[in-house]
Formats: structure tokens, C-alpha cells, sequence
């Protein structure tokens, strides 16, 4: 007897949060990994000194310091290397971290829709993104009061100034971003003000990833209160 498995029907599993969050906390410490192992890479190394000579007759000579294609002319090297550069990359992964559970929070919710028959879909509502996830939960599954989700909405403003404003605290018409500016203000947060942009610090990215499992835990309970 030969088996079609083409048109074999596999029911997909309603949660797969378990596997999206150990796999996004591999992937938070190997960056952290990759960060550490570069700042001591520098502090070990340290830069290379060039000697110019300014006036040779009254000793006079300038010392530049070089370090990966970057000089001390140009920008403090400490700096860059300790502080700018772990915080630019840190900004990449909670570009990639979110964007992950968006992705597994639309699949959740299309999943969701399909098995219960739900009047409306996740892509009739208005909104995009996590803030549509979230209006879906609310109306379709009946989570009417997350104590987390207010706090994702705020990574969600930090999310889109790194990735469309270099992570700056005002938007592009110099107003302060109120959403950014809370969770510098909070000393349980490892985000600060560096100039005008905001510095993520190690520890951020995993309270992130914290957020979205105890807000796909909130989700959980609520279907299983049903």
C-alpha cells in the first residue's frame, strides 16, 4: 500500500513558544558571548600607537592610537570598542528577537483562528504588528487585562527608533519618545541615555526575552481558563 504523504494533514501544536524561547536564549548568549569576547580582545590587545612627527628639532611628536581601521583622531577608541559598538550590536538582536516572536505570535493567532472558527481573523483587524496580536488576544481569546503587554509596547517604540532613528530618545521632530524615556527611567531596566541615543547594556535582551515568555504565558492561561 503506497502513502500519499503529500496529502497527509499534520495538526500543528496551538503553543511552540517553549522552542522559540530556549532557541532566542541561545541566540541572546552567543551575542553576549561574541560582545564579551570582543572587548577583551581589545583590552588585551589594546591599539596600536603611531608616532607622527610634528617638530623633530623641539621633539614635538603627536601619538595616534589605531584599533580595527579606526583611529583616536577620529573617535575615543575606549570607548567605541566597550560601549558603542556591544550596544549597536545589542540593538541588532532585539531587532531579531522581537521580530521572532512576532512572527510565532502571528502564526499563534492564524493557528488559533483556524481551530476555533473565530469571526474574524487576525488579518481583518486594524493595526500591524504586535500591537494587531495583541487587539486579537484581547477581542478573540478574551485576555482583557495583561499585566505584560504595557511594558512590550515599550520595547516595541525602542525596537522601531533603533531600527528607522539610530536609536535615538527623540523621534525625527526632536520630541522626547515618553515610551523610551519610562524605561530609562527605570533602574530595573539595563537601557540608559548615552548622549542622544539609548546605550543597551548587558542583561536588556534577556529581560526582553523574559517579557514575551511571561506575556505567551498570560495567553496560555487564559485559553486554558476557558
Amino acid at each position: 500500500m503506497n502513502i500519499d504523504f503529500s496529502k497527509l494533514e499534520i495538526p500543528r501544536p496551538l503553543f511552540t513558544f517553549d522552542f522559540t524561547y530556549n532557541l532566542m536564549r541561545s541566540f541572546i548568549s552567543h551575542t553576549e558571548e561574541s560582545i564579551h569576547t570582543s572587548i577583551a580582545a581589545y583590552r588585551e590587545n589594546g591599539p596600536e600607537v603611531e608616532e607622527i612627527e610634528i617638530c623633530a628639532e623641539d621633539g614635538i611628536y603627536q601619538s595616534i592610537e589605531h584599533y580595527q581601521g579606526l583611529d583616536s583622531q577620529d573617535v575615543f577608541l575606549d570607548d567605541i570598542f566597550t560601549n558603542y559598538f556591544p550596544s549597536v550590536q545589542r540593538r541588532s538582536a532585539l531587532l531579531t528577537l522581537v521580530a521572532t516572536y512576532e512572527h510565532e505570535l502571528e502564526r499563534f493567532c492564524d493557528i488559533y483562528a483556524n481551530q476555533h472558527n473565530t469571526p474574524v481573523k487576525l488579518n481583518e483587524l486594524k493595526g500591524q504588528g504586535l500591537e494587531r496580536i495583541h487587539l486579537f488576544v484581547k477581542k478573540l481569546i478574551g485576555l482583557q487585562n495583561s499585566d505584560i503587554f504595557p511594558t512590550i509596547r515599550k520595547i516595541i517604540k525602542l525596537r522601531n527608533s533603533c531600527a528607522h532613528n539610530d536609536a535615538k530618545i527623540c523621534d525625527k521632530d526632536g520630541q522626547p519618545i515618553k515610551a523610551i524615556e519610562e524605561l530609562i527611567n527605570d533602574d530595573t531596566i539595563n537601557v540608559s541615555q548615552d548622549g542622544k541615543q539609548v546605550h543597551i547594556a548587558d542583561g536588556f535582551l534577556l529581560f526582553v526575552l523574559n517579557l514575551f515568555d511571561a506575556y505567551t504565558n498570560e495567553i496560555k492561561a487564559t485559553i486554558e481558563a476557558k
